[in-house]
């Protein structure tokens, strides 16, 4: 039987396109089954503010790869207004991530001589910042040699900047794909001229079972309840 004491918001962005959605969508269904006495609710964050329901427990949990995103700024000005709401860290940097990421890269065909460059969206935010480049040497640390970082946008190296960089030593190119879902940026990263673009971590109809207990393990530990942050 559902807990009418405990709501997850899994917070993702209105603006997300139909593949984005779709994709997020099937990852709270995924949610819902892993916690079946938990009221999971698909939430765009913008919508957050006008859900009325408030039971003694909340917590929101950004569906972002990092802390300082779009998503974590408008969580903040949420829970100025709503003070008991609980904000939980974000789904990244953690080593289940970087198990899929290179996994993708396995799957794609990449080899140990290629150049593998972590495709992120980018920030100005320090902390999203940090939160890639830890993402990079978890990815580094499972994959076995060095990754750099190329971003869409914000302040680390843009992506098309590190594929001609990494071209230039003479070695394959590929484009490890350090976003969530499908969509505007994993469009962006398969255009962005690399030998090899690896799939975003929501890839295909069925979400990887990582993925949805990482959630559930953000929202235990956003209330306290037993499991240590990475």
């Amino acid at each position: 039987m559902r807990s009418t004491g405990e709501i997850l918001f899994a917070c993702s962005s209105g603006s997300a396109d139909p593949a984005e959605r779709a994709a997020l969508g099937a990852l709270v269904n995924a949610v819902r089954r892993d916690a079946p006495s938990v009221d999971v609710r698909d939430t765009p964050v913008e919508a957050l503010a006008s859900d009325t329901s408030w039971p003694p427990v909340r917590v929101a949990v950004p569906l972002a790869l990092t802390d300082g995103s779009d998503i974590a700024a408008a969580l903040a000005i949420a829970r100025r207004s709503e003070p008991s709401l609980v904000v939980a860290r974000a789904l990244g940097p953690d080593w289940s991530l970087a198990e899929i990421v290179v996994e993708r890269l396995i799957e794609a065909g990449a080899r140990k001589d290629d150049t593998i460059v972590l495709g992120v969206a980018g920030s100005t935010d320090e902390s999203a910042i940090e939160g890639y480049s830890r993402a990079a040497r978890l990815v580094s640390a499972v994959w076995g040699g060095p990754v750099h970082i190329g971003s869409i946008g914000g302040r680390d190296t843009p992506l098309t900047d590190a594929v001609d960089i990494a071209r230039a030593y003479g070695r394959r190119v590929v484009v490890a794909s350090y976003v969530l879902a499908p969509g505007r940026y994993a469009d962006m990263l398969r255009h962005c001229g690399a030998d090899l673009v690896t799939a975003p971590l929501l890839d295909g109809p069925v979400p990887d079972p990582r993925l949805s207990d990482l959630v559930v393990t953000r929202f235990h530990q956003a209330l306290g309840v037993g499991v240590a942050a990475l």
